[in-house]
């Protein structure tokens, strides 16, 4: 099999195959016409995305570092791995740039899907280039209840890097004082979970539904905090990748600040608002939570018969806080002594 001698060349392959240069494009975070530039000579690649491209094709890793270290002298011997390590904690400037752009030009209620679709896409591409498994939630503060303190909160949005896609409703769960996500949101500093890989999960994690339980060995659930207010936070699941590890840390950090542009200022609640009750495992809620589907097609299909008609983010909004108070209305009176 022909091994290419030359960086263009290898990059010149690529472009022959359009399955791996999809991938290669995605993420390397660069365009069809960068990539033509780069095959030609036109333009260096910067140190950030060589490692992005490495990570992108593994089996390539070596013959790639030693070529565009010898043809574009980004790199020397000595100091390959250091930069590049270097360049993978941080986030690309032109990223900020589309996140921004996001926050100001796409209009509400898009403008939440759209950062969080472009922050989770992202930072999975970033923290796991190679697809070893890694799945991001944004899990978010249900609005206060009757009483006026929040009590739960629930999934916003999946991205599961096995699976390369977005979801809002197939994991769908709540979230309480037992779970990892309640207990950052609560008392709004990062809280990490680490299980040894010798000693797999033999019995149920709390707050680590809606994953598999025996595949996860290592959590991190980032508060979304803006002036001791929370609106959430960014929940990092992995059974292969060690999240604890600090550039991983500074990495979700960072994604999770992009994520405060996510959200309006009146989705962020005070501290002493938080008051979440301890809820039921996942299994107990699946009964409850199959239907929202056609649960929020049957809100917006009434709500039109009525001339008052909802759009989606409405009826999902109205849904969710309708599963919730059924399924507060069961474990309200056990958790009324259990609140702090």
């Amino acid at each position: 099999m022909y091994e290419p001698q030359r960086w263009n060349e290898f990059l010149s392959s690529i472009e022959d195959n359009p399955q791996e240069q999809m991938h290669l494009l995605e993420a390397a975070g660069i365009s069809s016409t960068t990539l033509a530039r780069w095959a030609a000579g036109e333009e260096s690649p910067c140190p950030y995305a060589l490692y992005r491209l490495f990570c992108a094709l593994p089996y390539h890793h070596q013959g790639l570092l030693e070529l565009a270290a010898q043809e574009f002298a980004l790199l020397s011997r000595s100091n390959q791995s250091a930069s590049l390590c270097s360049e993978a904690q941080e986030i690309a400037p032109v990223f900020y740039d589309r996140v921004l752009n996001a926050a100001l030009r796409v209009p509400m209620p898009l403008r939440t899907w759209a950062i969080s679709n472009l922050v989770l896409q992202q930072a999975t591409i970033h923290l796991d280039p190679r697809r070893q498994g890694l799945s991001l939630i944004i899990v978010r503060c249900m609005p206060p209840s009757r009483d006026g303190y929040v009590r739960s909160l629930r999934t916003a949005l999946v991205n599961d890097s096995r699976r390369w896609q977005l979801s809002s409703q197939s994991e769908a769960c709540f979230y309480g004082t037992e779970s990892l996500a309640g207990h950052a949101v609560a008392i709004a500093r990062t809280v990490i979970f680490q299980l040894p890989a010798q000693a797999p999960l033999t019995f149920p994690t709390p707050g680590l539904e809606p994953l598999v339980q025996d595949e996860a060995l290592s959590a991190v659930a980032c508060p979304i905090v803006r002036a001791r207010r929370v609106a959430g936070c960014l929940l990092a699941v992995s059974s292969r990748l060690q999240l604890q590890a600090q550039e991983r840390l500074s990495l979700l950090h960072k994604y999770r600040n992009l994520l405060l542009l996510a959200f309006e200022p009146d989705e962020f609640y005070p501290i002493d608002l938080i008051r979440l009750y301890r809820l039921p495992p996942l299994e107990v809620q699946k009964p409850l939570l199959a239907n929202l589907r056609r649960h929020v097609a049957r809100m917006m299909s009434e709500a039109t018969r009525q001339h008052q008609p909802l759009d989606v983010s409405q009826a999902e909004a109205l849904a969710w806080r309708q599963l919730e108070e059924e399924l507060l209305a069961q474990v309200a009176p056990a958790s009324e002594s259990d609140e702090w």
